[in-house]
C-alpha cells in the first residue's frame, strides 16, 4: 500500500478546491446605481407622507415610483435585485389603494345619509376593506331599506401606516444588500 506524499496531497487537495470554486457561480449582488432613481421618489413619497396629509401625494411621485418599477421588472440581475423591485411593485400597489380611498372620502359625503367622518363602501372598496382587513360598519338606507356599509375616516391611515413600513423595509434591502 503507498501512502501520498504530503506534496501530493496539498497539490489533490489544491486541484478539488479549484475545481469545486470553478463549479461556483456567484450571483451579481445589488447595482444600487440602478436603483438610484426609485430610491429618490422612494424617499420624496416618505417625505410627502410625513407631511400631515398623505393624500396630498403629488401624483408625479407615484407616476415615478410606478414608471421606475416598471421599467427595472426585466432588468434585474440577482435574485436581490429582483426582490428589491418587488418591493418597489408592493409599495406602487399599497400608494394606489392609499389613493382610492382617499378619493372615495368625498364620495355620497354630501347626502345626510352618510354619517360625518366615514366613508361609504363602494364595490371599488370592497377588496381594500378585504385586504387590509378593515372594519366596517353596516347601515340601512330608510328610504328603500337597502344595506351599505362605511368605513371611519381614519381607515386611510391603515393603509399608508402599511406604506410607511414598506419604505422602511425597502430601506434596509437597499442598505444591506
Amino acid at each position: 500500500m503507498k501512502t501520498m506524499t504530503p506534496q501530493r496531497s496539498v497539490i489533490i487537495l489544491t486541484y478539488a478546491l479549484l475545481l469545486f470554486a470553478l463549479g461556483c457561480t456567484v450571483e451579481p449582488g445589488l447595482d444600487k446605481k440602478k436603483f438610484a432613481e426609485l430610491d429618490r421618489a422612494c424617499q420624496d413619497l416618505k417625505a410627502a407622507l410625513r407631511s400631515g396629509d398623505p393624500c396630498s401625494i403629488p401624483d408625479t411621485v407615484l407616476q415615478r415610483l410606478a414608471a421606475g418599477t416598471t421599467e427595472l421588472k426585466g432588468k434585474t440581475a440577482s435574485k436581490a435585485e429582483r426582490d428589491l423591485v418587488s418591493a418597489y411593485a408592493n409599495l406602487v400597489a399599497i400608494c394606489q389603494d392609499g389613493m382610492l380611498l382617499c378619493r372615495s372620502r368625498t364620495h355620497l359625503s354630501g347626502f345626510e345619509f352618510v354619517p360625518k367622518g366615514r366613508i361609504y363602501v363602494t364595490q371599488e372598496l370592497d377588496p381594500l376593506v378585504e385586504k387590509y382587513d378593515l372594519p366596517t360598519e353596516r347601515h340601512v338606507y330608510k328610504p328603500t331599506g337597502a344595506h351599505w356599509k362605511s368605513l371611519s375616516g381614519d381607515s386611510i391611515k391603515v393603509i399608508w401606516e402599511r406604506a410607511e413600513v414598506q419604505i422602511k423595509n425597502i430601506e434596509v434591502m437597499l442598505k444591506y444588500s
